[in-house]
């Protein structure tokens, strides 16, 4: 995954620092905004494959900024990691429900673990970005293990989006090195927010 762009945003110098060095040593291109705005600034100007995102920031928070992000055609489908503190069990829900793809706890992430989850991140997404075919598949809740799967991905509504309480599909991807294999995610076919449950 070396070469792919990170934008890190967080208001903390000493954490956008320490984040920037690991993720640019382990090859990764990374800018950095230290607010809600600097951070929109660049993605209207810049592409990036992954962005790191602050809950709590001076001038707009990372919630105003995901909303914003989920609604600009050109960024969408960027996954976003948040980065939050203790205690801030609502707002993360809040993230989740709006697209954000996983979370991690500042004071107890090491620079290594937040570069482990981009590339984690990145792998996963890289299935659907390199031309294989997806398959839409609407699951049958009366049928076979359907709610044992809405328990295990931890979905807030069961088989609907939070945001838009329209229907959720499994989107499917061949997997290229296992023959009948396939990788699979929640996904709102009207807004194309993903859900990968709480882990």
């Amino acid at each position: 995954m070396a070469g792919k762009r990170i934008l890190v945003v967080e208001d903390t110098e000493l954490l956008r620092r320490m984040y920037r060095d690991r993720l640019s040593q382990d090859g990764y291109q990374v800018s950095e905004a230290a607010d809600g705005l600097a951070a929109l600034s660049l993605l209207r100007d810049e592409s990036f494959d992954v962005i790191l995102l602050d809950l709590i920031m001076p001038r707009m928070g990372g919630i105003q900024v995901l909303e914003a992000v989920r609604k600009d055609p050109r960024t969408q489908s960027i996954p976003v990691i948040v980065l939050t503190n203790l205690g801030e069990e609502s707002t993360i829900e809040q993230a989740v429900s709006l697209g954000a793809v996983d979370y991690l706890i500042k004071n107890e992430t090491r620079p290594a673990d937040v570069s482990d989850k981009v590339g984690m991140v990145l792998e996963a997404y890289s299935v659907t970005t390199e031309g294989a075919d997806t398959f839409t598949v609407y699951p049958d809740p009366s049928r076979g293990d359907v709610d044992a799967l809405v328990h295990h991905a931890d979905l807030k509504r069961r088989l609907w989006c939070p945001a838009c309480e329209n229907e959720l599909a499994l989107e499917m991807v061949p997997d290229a090195k296992r023959a009948g294999w396939y990788s699979a995610r929640f996904i709102c076919p009207t807004c194309g927010r993903t859900f990968s449950g709480s882990a």
